[in-house]
């Protein structure tokens, strides 16, 4: 993908875009969380050891500065902010915001593979990938590379409590960033709850709206609720076999994020985006948002 290149409109297909599942079970909860505020410090701690609960992710227990985000968007930009002066590096099909923003703010922005990467570089990557919800390939070469010139790298894990992956090395020094939402895991993205967690201390404005509670808390609140009363991998357990059954009837090969099936055969051109591979979506099929 170039970065002149714009993602075609998507959302608009049916099996476009990315879309949590309106799950009747985590709709209704939804409806009954009372409108109240909640404690932030509270939240997040519960939130990342949620996020890993059960899973192997070694080394997350040394991302100690954490800070609520309005999903994962506001903590992208705090990290363009940072890097901006510097030469951004994205995987081809790489989620298409950061693309927007490398064309429009960054000092230039290339794909990685059509040059190597290069002291002076920036990295943010998505895993689970959002071109296909599997890990990216070449993820732990690329991290080593990055650990190597001292590349600082973003690690979007906006997808990882709707996937299948289990184990995760998040050890690599060059990681300053991680960030996840709960928008893909319940019907609450209109809520913006997502989380920003970093090795080292940087007192950029994400941390000054916290560190002074200038949060929304109410969507604080709802996130806590949710995830006090859901497992982080009930959601995969639900619907696993549906995956597995909507993708054999379309000739798909299911994702590690159960929400999506890919095509490698070119049949579901028109879902491409901008990788070799075409990424089709079930969510809103599955709970009768659309119908096909």
């Amino acid at each position: 993908m170039t970065v002149n290149q714009i993602l075609p409109p998507l959302i608009d297909k049916p099996y476009g875009g990315a879309w949590s599942i309106h799950d009747p079970e985590s709709v209704e909860h939804l409806k009954n969380i009372n409108h109240e505020i909640g404690d932030s410090k509270k939240f997040l701690n519960d939130y990342k050891e949620w996020i890993c609960s059960g899973k192997n992710f070694k080394g997350l227990e040394d991302y100690t500065h954490i800070d609520f985000s309005a999903g994962t968007t506001e903590t992208f930009g705090q990290f363009y902010f940072q890097h901006v002066n510097k030469r951004l590096r994205l995987l081809k099909g790489e989620f298409f915001y950061h693309w927007l923003m490398g064309r429009n703010y960054f000092k230039s922005c290339v794909e990685i593979g059509e040059d190597i990467l290069k002291s002076g570089d920036v990295v943010v990557m998505s895993c689970p990938f959002s071109g296909t919800g599997n890990i990216p390939v070449n993820f732990y070469r690329i991290l080593e590379q990055c650990e190597q010139l001292q590349i600082p790298v973003m690690l979007d894990l906006a997808y990882i409590n709707i996937s299948k992956i289990k184990d995760l090395d998040l050890r690599y020094k060059c990681i300053h960033t991680v960030t996840s939402s709960l928008s893909k895991v319940f019907p609450v993205e209109n809520h913006r709850i997502g989380i920003r967690m970093r090795r080292t201390f940087f007192d950029d404005s994400l941390y000054a709206y916290n560190k002074g509670n200038y949060l929304n808390l109410f969507s604080v609140n709802i996130g806590h609720q949710m995830i006090k009363k859901f497992s982080n991998n009930w959601l995969i357990e639900k619907y696993k076999k549906i995956q597995a059954d909507s993708c054999a009837n379309m000739q798909l090969i299911p994702s590690d994020c159960v929400i999506f099936g890919l095509d490698t055969s070119g049949k579901y051109s028109e879902y491409n985006r901008g990788s070799d591979t075409n990424r089709l979506c079930f969510s809103r099929i599955w709970d009768k948002r659309i119908t096909v």
